[in-house]
């Protein structure tokens, strides 16, 4: 798939369209290794009832999530019947049962509805309205820290060490309300207690030129460092990055991007756009240890 990939910045994004149950949903392509059959499908013991078991893909034994029973709580009756959505998310590859797959939609990030104000957990990203259909964008990295699948968000630091307070100013941008507390949870365990949470990369961007607007070039005596997601409705992590980036007077401030996305391959994506660093969820000791390397220049 990589030779449909889209520059970074551009506010546009591919997603593969699947349904479900007869409902329609979308996940982001970069997120996708391969489109695969199921022949058999192992029950794995003492696992979330979303965990299906393991199957055999390309010789690897992989995880498999029924995103029957996660949406709707109905198990797949025939995996044979299904197809597999291969991923790797939390360090582990994973294959999510879907019923069909229809192809890719090109999109913009605007033109995604944010899902808010519903519940603390819900599993979308947003929603959209294609061709008089809807389709919501879903959220993986959710799902798969809910079925508790890859590597999970570890403490920085035991309780029984003491962590000194620090007074740096960080934004915290990302479309998960889950993802966003425990980033949150983990920044405040490793002494930074001055953050602000945004759920979308138009708030934060909004908030930093109007910070610019007033302040001027002194706007970095009320920021100190950005860290975002890519995959966010309205306006997506790269875009936001570009903008500032862009900015003769916001490219001075370090932008972290922290994403699932972020892999070997596609690094060239953030370097194109100015970013500070990169590094992939959920590695949370790494990027507490690469915000202290920003403010110990």
């Amino acid at each position: 798939m990589t030779d449909i990939l889209l520059d970074a910045g551009t506010g546009e994004v591919e997603v593969v369209e699947f349904i479900v149950k007869e409902k329609h949903y979308a996940i982001n392509v970069l997120k996708i290794k391969g489109i695969v059959t199921i022949d058999e499908v192992v029950p794995f013991p003492n696992t979330k009832e979303e965990v299906a078991g393991l199957t055999n893909v390309r010789g690897e034994m992989d995880i498999v999530i029924d995103l029957g029973y996660v949406l709707h709580k109905s198990h797949t009756a025939d995996y044979k019947k299904a197809l597999g959505l291969l991923c790797e998310f939390n360090e582990t590859k994973v294959v999510f049962l879907v019923d069909q797959v229809n192809g890719i939609r090109r999109i913009g990030w605007n033109d995604i509805k944010q899902t808010t104000n519903i519940k603390a957990e819900t599993l979308s990203v947003g929603s959209l309205m294609l061709d008089e259909t809807i389709i919501i964008l879903l959220d993986f990295e959710t799902i798969t820290i809910k079925a508790g699948i890859g590597n999970m968000w570890e403490p920085v630091a035991s309780n029984e060490e003491s962590v000194p307070l620090r007074k740096e100013k960080i934004m915290l941008v990302d479309d998960s309300r889950a993802i966003r507390e425990m980033l949150k949870c983990v920044l405040e365990e490793a002494g930074y207690t001055n953050i602000k949470l945004f759920e979308n990369g138009q708030l934060a961007k909004d908030y930093v030129f109007d910070l610019k607007e007033k302040f001027g070039s002194n706007f970095k005596e009320k920021i100190d460092l950005l860290i975002t997601d890519v995959e966010m409705p309205v306006l997506d992590g790269y875009s936001l990055t570009r903008s500032i980036k862009e900015d003769h007077v916001l490219r001075e401030l370090p932008v972290v991007i922290f994403s699932s996305l972020i892999t070997e391959e596609l690094q060239h994506k953030g370097k194109e756009i100015g970013a500070d660093a990169q590094l992939s969820k959920p590695s949370m000791k790494e990027l507490t240890k690469v915000i202290n390397m920003f403010f110990e220049k």
